[in-house]
């Protein structure tokens, strides 16, 4: 491994020397474990193709009614059928009414906590998002209380002050609102689902419901496009896991495109150098990173 990562980029970034022409939007539960695997195929994707794309996550619940999530990497036979077009939508607005029914509930404080870290920037609320998950994974929490989000606010090194303010406040209830229009008009069934659209054309965008093969997104991601695209080399496992904190072997091997003996040989390495720690659930071996404010914890 070390001679195939010696070809890799040092930066976690994509190339900005191009202005985004696709976005995509991440429709999620938070609180749905299994909505977590598409998040090694939209790294891969990001790491790869992020010059061409940018990212949003849009916080739902599972729609009452809705199948289950696709079984992992569950490459359909005919890619026709995964392509779902759907109407472009550009400014699509609330109407400012905010409802604060069952705030104190967890699914619902969850969600505003997403919203309030979002407040702070989009790579805010994706640190912070990742650190929700971590212990959600990682801590077997099904239900993070306020205790837990204020935690992994302050581990994700966001504004605690502006957090807490905005935990609180209308713009964070109405930005959730948003999320749950945007998921009703995009009739969205199934969770995850990623939706595509061109960000200077009123053409219709592709919604992809559910997870499938990872050469299913660059296919969907090529057409949109409409252009050859080229993958970025990937960073090394040092810098990517420093940037994410945490991930499964599994994860790490898929986007790699190593077997797991090979990963776990290189994280053992890792290890021993004490740059990474290693947690075990029920469902998976993870890595995490080791960093000033997580050290031996």
């Amino acid at each position: 491994m070390e001679k195939q990562e010696a070809k890799y980029s040092a930066s976690i970034s994509p190339s900005k020397c191009e202005p985004k022409s696709v976005e995509a939007y991440l429709f999620i539960d938070p609180l749905c474990k299994d909505c977590w695997d598409i998040e090694p195929l939209v790294i891969k994707l990001w790491l790869e193709y992020g010059k061409y794309f940018s990212l949003r996550h849009i916080v739902t619940g599972k729609v009452e009614g809705a199948t289950s999530p696709s079984h992992k990497w569950n490459k359909p036979a005919n890619i026709r059928f995964v392509w779902e077009k759907t109407t472009s939508l550009h400014g699509f607005s609330c109407d400012g009414k905010v409802y604060m029914h069952g705030a104190s509930s967890t699914p619902y404080i969850t969600s505003l906590a997403i919203k309030a870290a979002e407040l702070q920037g989009r790579k805010a609320g994706s640190k912070f998002l990742r650190k929700l998950q971590e212990y959600i994974l990682l801590e077997d929490i099904s239900k993070p209380d306020i205790d837990t989000l204020l935690i992994c606010a302050k581990q994700s090194g966001i504004d605690m002050k502006e957090f807490k303010q905005d935990l609180h406040s209308i713009s964070a209830a109405k930005a959730f609102q948003c999320d749950l229009k945007f998921t009703n008009e995009m009739h969205i069934t199934e969770i995850p689902s990623l939706v595509f659209f061109h960000a200077n054309s009123n053409e219709e965008g592709i919604k992809i419901a559910g997870i499938y093969s990872y050469d299913v997104y660059v296919q969907v991601l090529k057409e949109i496009v409409k252009e050859e695209i080229e993958p970025q080399p990937l960073p090394s496992l040092e810098v990517l896991l420093e940037h994410v904190q945490f991930m499964s072997t599994n994860e790490i091997a898929f986007i790699y495109n190593y077997s797991q003996n090979e990963i776990e040989r290189e994280m053992k390495k890792l290890l021993l150098k004490r740059k990474v720690r290693m947690v075990e659930t029920k469902r998976e071996r993870y890595w995490k990173w080791i960093t000033k404010e997580n050290d031996l914890v």
